[in-house]
């Protein structure tokens, strides 16, 4: 046995790391902001705006009331145009496929937007809007802010009724 050694290499190394650990979480416990902008794997989009945004004096009842009727007029639209190349006399099966397949495409769309604004009213947010484009949801709620807790039950509802993935699911609070 040698005299005069205190700390073998090994215990030299264990200290070595230790020390090394704290300091990384002390590191990352300062310089990670407290509230994340990813809840899951969805995205969580703050309704702050910049100096370059116009703000509009529109309340939230009037935000959704007005986004629900465009979303309704446009729809009346598409389906307008779908309805007239339905009625075209020049038509091919493939063509009627396609526009029957469009016509499906928003039937579909619109019932799962009804469905989870209804769902979502009743787990508590009071004004409620879901936008299906062709791969992803953007979901508005009026809310003072949103918890972790609703985070997850507007996804859980949102995948539910359209098996879109996470990763695809915007969520909007507004107060």
């Amino acid at each position: 046995m040698k005299k005069g050694k205190v700390f073998t290499k090994g215990q030299v190394v264990v200290g070595v790391m230790i020390i090394a650990l704290a300091g990384a979480i002390w590191l990352n416990t300062k310089y990670l902001p407290t509230s994340t902008k990813y809840l899951g794997e969805s995205t969580y989009v703050d309704n702050k705006t910049n100096g370059d945004a116009v703000q509009t004096n529109t309340t939230p009842t009037d935000y959704f009331t007005t986004a629900k009727t465009d979303r309704e007029k446009v729809r009346k639209e598409a389906l307008e145009e779908v309805e007239e190349i339905l009625k075209s006399s020049k038509l091919t099966d493939n063509d009627k496929k396609t526009a029957m397949a469009s016509l499906e495409k928003i039937t579909k769309n619109t019932a799962n937007e009804v469905n989870i604004e209804n769902l979502l009213k009743a787990k508590g947010f009071p004004q409620a809007l879901a936008v299906i484009s062709d791969d992803e949801i953007n979901v508005i709620v009026k809310s003072d802010g949103l918890t972790t807790a609703n985070t997850l039950q507007i996804q859980d509802i949102v995948t539910n009724q359209t098996k879109i993935s996470l990763s695809k699911i915007k969520i909007i609070p507004i107060k």
